[in-house]
């Protein structure tokens, strides 16, 4: 906790240009104020770290944050602006961070006044599960995600209000040295992992399953594993969380997915980004599919294309596209040579007419230069033989 009271701090100028103003924020690392950045005249939110000694791993860790807040850059992340040292008391100093000031309420608040409607719940599910798909691409895990570290802003009047995801504090970067001692948990009990309340190797998943016990406690009112540190922390080894009876499969479906206790059974936040998505413009507000089904790839089959001989007649290829009852039963009885001279003369007049129509189209093109015309394939063999003979003909 911060040593000093609220209004041993106020008014206070830290940095050299942020005068601090009331506590909108307290936790067992740092707090955070409301300050006016004197330099620029704009209003930023201040985040000033407990006293720590030079060499502690808790310094280490601020550290850390501050590097790590310092590359990232979303709409659905809170904003850093600037870093420093705050050494009013020089035996103390103390790290500190300004951010983005943003207005109104965090979910916290908003599950306390009431439970979060689905419609509501996938606008604000798929804005941290976006914010989360770009922390997890950068090979950063929050872990410390719960109600209490994600902002809802107003962006525009009328529309859902967004969320932000802020507090960084304890993040790290994937496969990096732990900052923390070996045992230690670090996070909130009520929404750690199990791999967390084990101890074991984190990875992105980790922050799938706070998620997914934010968005259940968002659905049912309360905490889904309350009690004390490790009350808390061992009851998820116990018991998976307990889903509505009354949701809709596709949420129960998701929710579950996402609070697996086997971490490479969870979805990625872009899966579940997607799935929310979907749920925007569900007129159930029902979120999509996760894993979409297999495609199935139909044997081949042999194809022969179909050859036409002599002894097929024009009459016999018109009835080939005619209904079997507007045949006529004489047609189906030609003489074979009857068949053969109807046949090449229906194929001549054919190629007469589609001749008599190519030249309509290039004989006005004929000025055009050689570059212009686009050279087409040499038929061979016994339609090309035809296809010259048709040629002679049309020829001028």
């Amino acid at each position: 906790m911060v040593a000093e009271s609220p209004s041993s701090t106020t008014n206070e100028i830290v940095g050299g240009r942020y005068r601090l103003n009331e506590v909108i924020g307290r936790g067992g690392m740092s707090s955070v104020y409301s300050a006016r950045d004197e330099n620029l005249g704009r209003d930023v939110a201040l985040k000033l770290f407990a006293p720590q000694a030079p060499d502690t791993e808790e310094l280490k860790r601020q550290e850390a944050e501050i590097k790590l807040l310092a590359t990232l850059n979303h709409p659905g992340l809170v904003t850093l602006f600037d870093a420093g040292i705050d050494t009013r008391i020089p035996d103390e100093p103390r790290p500190f961070l300004t951010m983005e000031l943003v207005e109104g309420q965090d979910l916290r608040g908003r599950i306390r006044h009431s439970r979060v409607p689905l419609e509501e719940l996938a606008v604000i599910g798929a804005g941290i599960a976006d914010a989360l798909a770009y922390v997890h691409g950068l090979g950063v895990i929050h872990r410390d995600i719960k109600p209490a570290n994600i902002l809802l802003v107003q962006i525009r009047p009328g529309e859902p209000l967004r969320p932000k995801l802020t507090d960084f504090g304890i993040a790290r970067i994937a496969d990096s040295t732990r900052l923390t001692t070996t045992g230690t948990m670090v996070g909130t009990a009520a929404y750690l992992s199990p791999e967390q309340a084990l101890g074991q190797p984190l990875s992105a998943a980790t922050d799938i399953y706070s998620f997914g016990l934010v968005l259940i406690e968002c659905i049912k009112g309360t905490v889904e594993y309350p009690g004390g540190a490790v009350e808390s922390a061992v009851a998820r080894l116990h018991r998976a969380p307990e889903i509505p009876d009354d949701l809709p499969t596709e949420w129960a479906q998701l929710l579950r997915s996402m609070t697996a206790i086997e971490p490479l059974e969870r979805p990625s936040a872009a899966d579940i980004e997607t799935a929310l998505r979907q749920a925007l413009v569900s007129p159930a507000s029902t979120p999509g599919e996760l894993a979409p089904e297999t495609t199935r790839v139909l044997p081949a089959m042999p194809f022969h294309p179909p050859s036409i001989t002599a002894e097929e007649s024009v009459d016999e290829l018109r009835e080939a596209a005619a209904s079997p009852q507007t045949r006529e039963p004489e047609a189906r009885n030609l003489h074979p040579q009857a068949r053969t001279k109807r046949f090449w003369l229906g194929v001549i007049l054919t190629l007469i007419v589609v001749a008599a129509a190519v030249a309509a189209v290039i004989l006005p093109l004929s000025t055009q230069s050689p570059a212009d015309v686009v050279p087409y394939p040499t038929v061979t063999g016994e339609l090309g033989d035809h296809l010259k003979e048709l040629q002679k003909s049309v020829d001028p």
